[in-house]
């Protein structure tokens, strides 16, 4: 499946990092703006979002690590991707079945469930008091 190595599970590893900062902005990729709607496009555009909630998720880890709240992050998020690769191929069907652009249609799919896990992530990462997981 095209998706697997944007979306497949396990644990990073992680470098070390400075201060948390913010999410990078998703930059458009300079594909779509000659053609919004080729799979050069979708598939441009989930790499780039894949990319922000990977950086999001770093740093909740790196907010959270040495609790346990880091194993139920850590847990968290290799379920979640794990639902969202079966939710779009739930919606969009097995390849053998999908027609010609297949592909396309799971990487629209894998955008919009990646824009939802960026918007949850952002939501930890800057959480404050009671609105913020127990760790």
């Amino acid at each position: 499946m095209r998706g697997r190595g944007v979306l497949c599970s396990g644990v990073l590893v992680l470098a070390c990092f400075g201060q948390a900062q913010a999410a990078p902005e998703v930059k458009i990729p300079p594909i779509c703006l000659s053609q919004p709607q080729s799979a050069d496009c979708a598939a441009q555009t989930r790499h780039a979002l894949n990319d922000s909630m990977t950086h999001l998720y770093r740093l909740e880890l790196q907010r959270v690590m040495g609790t346990y709240a880091e194993r139920r992050l850590d847990h968290a998020q290799n379920l979640w991707r794990r639902w969202a690769n079966a939710e779009c191929l739930f919606r969009d069907g097995p390849p053998d079945r999908g027609g010609a652009d297949w592909n396309q249609r799971q990487d629209a799919c894998l955008s919009g469930m990646i824009r939802t896990r960026i918007a949850q992530l952002d939501g930890f990462v800057h959480c404050s008091g009671a609105t913020c997981p127990p760790r």
